[in-house]
């Protein structure tokens, strides 16, 4: 066979000399670099023995060490978890009355105050006249009273709980991340602009962007995950009784609307260009905003709501806790405490629970122990193999590192056949 011609060499018919020209190669051959041609200088990972016993060594410690801290970070975090679902249609009707144990769940020290048990909590249902207010210039007037079903709960704090306190409610089985829920709302309108209904109709916010019963007014906020906001409303837990003190009762005050939604999150919405004439309150929210957005009841500035802003942000999982209200500077003492809950949510429609939780929190946040057990499961794998491989390479003796006998063609063949004299 002939050989090849290089591309842009002359014909050798052209030329008695062939010794070939300085230039004779294509013009987009690349420079003849260390980088261009690769012939960098590099480093490869050598697998010894030495070095994976060293760096399966390494991550036993790491993750052991750090699964340990996280462990103990965890039981540093002191909670009560109350479930009150069937408070509305189990609690007495009357004198408070201990509550079912399996509702409550806490974690505490075992050298906290016995005489205030975290699991003798009671409870009791009453119907109550709750006056929803307006403002009128300065003046703050009722606007409209409603009968109400109120849970009073009673419990226990056995210890100190050190600030931060905060204060969540948890709700069960709520799936915040179904595909058209998580659509359904108007960016927009959130930020504030006065968005049309023409826009809104047949846009996600359907079906709730207009008011059925009058079909030129605008929902607002539209669409299914603000009509659907969690509407149980918390006082501050009240203390009742002091250990080894005969103090009054007294709020343990908590905010419910600063320093409980990520500092980002107000951006994301503004006050309402509406006219008020034009847009008409959720269904759901017709229990709290009954007359509707005035200019005595306008409606809220979204971008000052942080609880409204902490439901918008929405769980991946169907059991899921959004904060309602903390304390950041007061030590929250050991003793009894009464707390009061307007029952609006039914959550049994949809087969779920809600209970609140007091908890203290951590340099890793609320107690939470699965990151620990993560690190700590990860780690004892490492640390298995470290010893295994330990055990394998320098005790048991294998076979000798980089020996060619065990090469495939220095190996003996079938029985019967001559031994391979090179590689196949």
């Amino acid at each position: 066979m002939a050989p090849r011609r290089r591309r842009g060499a002359g014909s050798d018919s052209d030329r008695d000399d062939p010794t070939p020209e300085v230039n004779d190669g294509p013009k987009n051959r690349p420079p003849n670099t260390a980088f261009r041609q690769q012939r960098m200088r590099a480093w490869q990972c050598v697998l010894t023995p030495k070095l994976i016993v060293t760096v399966f060594s390494i991550l036993a410690a790491l993750y052991l060490g750090f699964g340990a801290y996280l462990t103990y970070l965890t039981y540093t975090v002191r909670d009560l978890t109350i479930d009150y679902t069937e408070c509305s249609r189990n609690a007495p009707n009357g004198p408070l009355e201990l509550m079912p144990e399996e509702l409550i769940k806490s974690h505490f020290s075992n050298s906290a105050n016995p005489n205030f048990d975290p699991r003798q909590a009671t409870w009791n249902r009453t119907e109550k006249e709750i006056g929803y207010q307006f403002k009128n210039g300065d003046l703050t007037q009722p606007s409209y009273t409603a009968n109400r079903n109120v849970c009073t709960i009673e419990f226990n704090i056995p210890e100190p709980l050190q600030p931060p306190v905060t204060f969540y409610y948890h709700l069960e089985n709520f799936y915040q991340n179904h595909r058209r829920y998580v659509q359904s709302f108007n960016a927009k309108q959130l930020l504030g602009e006065a968005v049309g209904l023409d826009v809104l109709n047949g846009s996600n916010c359907d079906p709730l962007s207009h008011d059925p019963t009058n079909g030129t007014k605008i929902i607002y906020p539209c669409g299914i995950i603000a009509n659907s906001m969690f509407n149980d409303t918390f006082t501050s837990p009240v203390l009742l009784a002091v250990a080894n003190s005969p103090d009054p009762q007294r709020p343990y005050e908590m905010k419910n609307n600063s320093d409980i939604s990520w500092p980002g999150l107000k951006d994301l919405y503004g006050a309402t260009k509406y006219n008020y004439d034009e847009i008409t309150p959720p269904p759901n929210w017709n229990e709290t905003y009954r007359l509707g957005w005035n200019a005595s009841l306008p409606p809220p500035d979204l971008s000052q709501w942080q609880g409204f802003q902490n439901w918008m942000m929405l769980a991946a999982a169907p059991n899921f806790y959004k904060l309602y209200q903390r304390n950041d500077d007061d030590v929250m003492e050991t003793g009894r405490y009464r707390i009061e809950i307007v029952d609006n949510f039914d959550t049994v429609v949809y087969s779920g629970r809600k209970s609140f939780v007091i908890t203290t929190i951590s340099a890793m946040g609320s107690r939470n122990q699965w990151p620990g057990i993560i690190f700590l499961i990860v780690g004892g794998i490492c640390l298995i193999l470290d010893v295994y491989f330990i055990l394998s390479f320098f005790l048991w003796k294998p076979r000798k590192l980089g020996d060619p006998s065990y090469l495939s063609w220095n190996q003996p063949s079938a029985a019967g056949q001559p031994h391979a004299t090179g590689a196949s």
